[in-house]
C-alpha cells in the first residue's frame, strides 16, 4: 500500500511560524526538508541591486528545498513564510530513502518539478520578450493556475496573498508599475477584489491580453 506523504511527515513535530518569518537563509545549511502543512512559502534571491526576486511560492502539500535534497548542492535561495505557516521538517536522508521506495511520491516530485520548470520558463520568456503590462499577466495567469478556485459565474479567486509587492517580485518590476496594470485590468472588468482578496473575473479576456497565452493557457489549480 502506497504511503502519502500526509503519512510519512506525520510523526515529525509541527513547526509554528508567523508571517514573513525566514526559515533558511541564502547560504545556510537547511536543517532538513519541510513539508508545508498549511500557510505558503516563498523561495526567493536577492539581487546584487538589492531587489528581492521571487522564484517559487510553495503552498500545502509541497516540501522545500528539494535541489538541495537531490542534488547535494550548497543552498543559495530564501525561504521565508508569506503568511502565518505550519511545517513538518524531516531529515534529508530519510525522506531520499523513502522516495527510492515510493515510486508514487518520487512521480509526485517529478511532476512537481516539470510543472514548476514550466512556470518558469513561461516567466522568463516574458522577462526577456514582454514589457511590463505582460509581465504582470504573466503572474497573474501563472498565480490562477496554482491558487485559482473556480466560483460562481467563472470567476476564480485567488486563495493566496498576491498583493501588488508579491507580483512586483514576481514580475520584477517596480510596484509603481504593477498598481498602474491592475488598474487598468479592473478598469476592463478583467480582475476585482473583495477585501484583500483577488479575483479573476474573466480568464479568457486575461489570456488574451497577452500573446503567450493566445496557443497556451493555463487552467486553474494546476499545480
Amino acid at each position: 500500500m502506497a504511503i502519502s506523504l500526509d503519512d510519512f511527515f506525520s510523526p515529525y513535530p509541527v513547526l509554528r511560524y508567523g508571517k514573513d518569518q525566514i526559515i533558511i537563509h541564502a547560504d545556510d545549511i537547511p536543517s532538513g526538508v519541510f513539508y508545508v502543512k498549511s500557510g505558503f512559502v516563498k523561495m526567493s534571491a536577492i539581487l546584487e541591486t538589492g531587489r528581492e526576486i521571487a522564484l517559487n511560492i510553495f503552498k500545502p502539500g509541497a516540501y522545500f528545498p528539494m535541489i538541495w535534497a537531490i542534488t547535494n548542492t550548497s543552498n543559495t535561495y530564501f525561504f521565508k513564510t508569506v503568511t502565518a505557516t505550519h511545517l513538518q521538517r524531516a531529515p534529508r536522508d530519510v525522506l531520499l530513502a523513502f522516495m527510492k521506495k515510493n515510486p508514487d511520491a518520487l512521480f509526485d516530485l517529478t511532476k512537481r518539478i516539470l510543472i514548476g520548470v514550466k512556470g518558469l520558463l513561461v516567466n522568463i520568456e516574458h522577462q526577456l520578450s514582454g514589457n511590463s503590462y505582460h509581465r504582470v499577466i504573466t503572474a497573474l495567469v501563472l498565480a490562477t493556475s496554482r491558487f485559482g478556485i473556480k466560483e460562481k459565474k467563472g470567476i476564480i479567486s485567488i486563495m493566496y496573498p498576491l498583493t501588488h509587492k508579491e507580483i512586483a517580485e514576481l514580475a520584477g518590476i517596480t510596484r509603481e508599475t504593477v498598481s498602474l496594470t491592475m488598474e487598468k485590468l479592473a478598469q476592463k472588468n478583467i480582475i476585482s477584489y473583495k477585501g484583500r482578496t483577488l479575483f479573476i473575473n474573466n480568464l479568457k479576456a486575461l489570456n488574451k491580453e497577452s500573446t503567450l497565452y493566445e496557443k497556451e493557457q493555463f487552467p486553474p489549480n494546476t499545480i
